[in-house]
């Protein structure tokens, strides 16, 4: 079938499942595009598991068509890594120490920073907990995508969902602002906010809360007011 020779389990789990959910048409003909989804009242849905960034044009051209889109995206919350040896033909399995949070998907989510705040434009967070297939390799070698760094011993082979979690849907600027702390001041730095969030979860990062800001900012959900020596100081429009 068209678009489904490069599919993960997780992605084809995933469409299943909003497919059912939603009563809609798998593998669809949508203007030059092949569609993952169209739900019977015309809403594109698209599943996500790589890149945000390569839906963009996508995202626009349905837009610029008045047609309601959702990209439905994984946040990866527990990963287990399960290695095969072709060698011993003995498989190992692990649980990845990586630990991820909401705030995790703003490192992909800037690519979409054009589209966030558009009209028929919804983003769905899927927590999921997957297993990552790989293949255990005699000599180190580059990844499939050439994105390594340093060769490692092994490939990945594919992924497959375990279980979903929380929903999280992003649909308009009081859905991002949510984000923030309630007890945020009128007027806030980057290191101001990621403390008020790690009261709550230590494990947010300072990374992830700058690409946040950026992308707040970026959409006029906030806007830069000034300095705190050297660190810029925001605010939200209605706390002016």
């Amino acid at each position: 079938m068209i678009n489904t020779l490069n599919e993960t389990s997780l992605h084809k789990s995933l469409k299943a499942m909003y497919r059912i959910q939603c009563s809609g048409q798998a593998e669809a003909q949508a203007g030059p595009y092949i569609a993952d989804i169209i739900s019977p009242n015309g809403e594109i849905i698209e599943i996500q598991t790589g890149t945000l960034g390569k839906l963009l044009k996508k995202a626009e051209f349905f837009l610029s068509e008045n047609r309601r889109i959702k990209i439905v995206y994984p946040l990866i919350t527990l990963k287990h890594i399960e290695t095969f040896d072709s060698a011993t033909g003995k498989t190992t399995s692990r649980k990845s120490p990586v630990k991820k949070n909401i705030y995790s998907i703003f490192r992909e989510i800037t690519a979409l920073v054009p589209v966030l705040l558009k009209k028929n434009f919804t983003l769905e967070i899927v927590e999921a907990e997957i297993t990552e297939e790989r293949i255990k390799t005699q000599e180190p070698v580059q990844s499939k995508n050439g994105r390594r760094r340093f060769k490692k011993n092994w490939q990945k082979t594919g992924k497959r969902l375990e279980q979903t979690g929380r929903i999280f849907t992003f649909s308009g600027k009081d859905s991002y602002t949510k984000l923030l702390p309630r007890n945020l001041p009128a007027n806030f730095t980057v290191r101001e906010c990621l403390e008020l969030l790690q009261e709550e979860n230590s494990g947010i990062k300072k990374s992830d809360i700058s690409l946040m800001i950026w992308v707040l900012e970026k959409t006029g959900i906030i806007y830069a007011c000034g300095k705190k020596g050297n660190a810029k100081v925001y605010s939200l429009p209605h706390a002016q």
